[in-house]
């Protein structure tokens, strides 16, 4: 059991590093971003396998909010992440080029936009994981370990902030603009601007939804204390 969550925490790393490094695809040329993407794509195949338990109980038990709301994400990140592969596929000048496929410029906005919708909603998944890695972290850093990486943290959202808007996310997503500006730009900084996008969004899930769920799971806690005290 060890095993398979040591072999799944090391395939979403590898998977966040070529993640980032795919991204930055103006930074290296294009054979290798055709070569990180395959390998994303091999080791996207073998994070559904490792979590293929989510899929066989997709039908099974109820259904709260909070399964509901993470069911719709979790299924949102696989269609984006499809999109993603597919245009590639299709866009692919080296790796493959030899299959009778072609895509042109609407491929390449569409491949840009499913790349950003992954790389967000990847965010979003982690961040609803979140309590499992604060819980890990908490055991390990002692009080003030855990004001310090709050307070890291913290900067690195609002860096995330102002990076969006550098790298207008938002426009990629809604297929406005395909590239941004690398003018000045070393292949470091890109990373590391959207390494700190990417927690932007995994903090803002993770909050909301520990917020959120944690408010409808105590008032339904206390609608279920009340009838049980009128049934007394």
């Amino acid at each position: 059991m060890r095993h398979k969550i040591f072999l799944k925490i090391l395939v979403d790393a590898l998977m966040s590093a070529l993640f980032l490094l795919a991204l930055a695809h103006h930074g290296t040329d294009n054979l290798a971003h055709e070569i990180i993407g395959a390998l994303l794509g091999a080791l996207f195949i073998v994070h559904n396998i490792l979590n293929w338990a989510w899929y066989k109980n997709l039908f099974r038990g109820p259904y709260t909010l909070y399964r509901g709301v993470w069911t719709v994400i979790n299924l949102f990140l696989l269609a984006a992440m499809g999109g993603m592969f597919i245009s590639g596929v299709l866009i692919s000048r080296d790796v493959f080029d030899f299959l009778p496929v072609s895509g042109g410029w609407t491929a390449r906005r569409w491949h840009t936009a499913a790349a950003y919708w992954g790389f967000i909603l990847a965010g979003v998944h982690l961040g609803l994981h979140g309590s499992m890695i604060t819980g890990w972290l908490g055991r390990r850093l002692g009080k003030w370990g855990q004001w310090a990486f709050a307070l890291f943290m913290l900067c690195l959202v609002l860096y995330g902030v102002k990076a969006s808007f550098v790298w207008h996310i938002g426009s990629k997503l809604v297929l406005r603009r395909a590239f941004s500006s690398w003018e000045g730009v070393s292949l470091c900084s890109f990373i590391w601007d959207h390494f700190a996008i990417w927690c932007l969004y995994a903090a803002v899930s993770y909050y909301v939804s520990s917020g959120l769920f944690g408010w409808l799971g105590k008032k339904a806690s206390s609608k279920k204390n009340k009838k049980e005290s009128s049934a007394c």
